[in-house]
């Protein structure tokens, strides 16, 4: 509905009701994911919790970068796509974990602790991006 409508009806009218929606959304998700949030017994996952976000903060960016720098990329883009590569697992990966039962509880600690994380990060990262010459 929402791709044929507007293609018969003007609805530019309802667009700041529909701006005041969608800005919601990201409150409404980081809220849900607090509300499961339970960072007790953590230290029987902590092997697959440091795997998960070794390679989500550290290793996935850093070969982003590599494969920049091997075939000459830089820029903004290029540093953009490297600094979102450092983004910590939020939502989407939450929910498919949970929806299929994919042990929720290890799903929801990396949500969590990779937040928590990602401030120190993503730091990291964008000093790395901005200050090292490379891309």
């Amino acid at each position: 509905m929402a791709l044929t409508i507007p293609h018969f009806i003007n609805i530019s009218a309802l667009d700041s009701l529909f701006d005041k929606l969608a800005g919601t959304v990201g409150p409404l998700a980081l809220f849900s994911i607090g509300l499961q949030l339970k960072f007790g017994g953590w230290f029987s996952e902590l092997k697959h919790i440091s795997f998960a976000l070794l390679y989500k903060l550290i290793l996935a960016p850093l070969v982003v970068m590599l494969i920049a720098i091997v075939l000459g990329l830089s820029g903004t883009i290029t540093k953009i796509t490297i600094f979102e590569m450092a983004m910590p697992t939020l939502l989407t990966a939450g929910v498919v974990a949970d929806q299929y039962n994919l042990n929720p509880k290890l799903s929801n600690l990396v949500v969590g602790i990779g937040i928590l994380l990602s401030f120190i990060t993503t730091g990291l990262w964008w000093l790395v991006l901005n200050y090292s010459g490379v891309v």
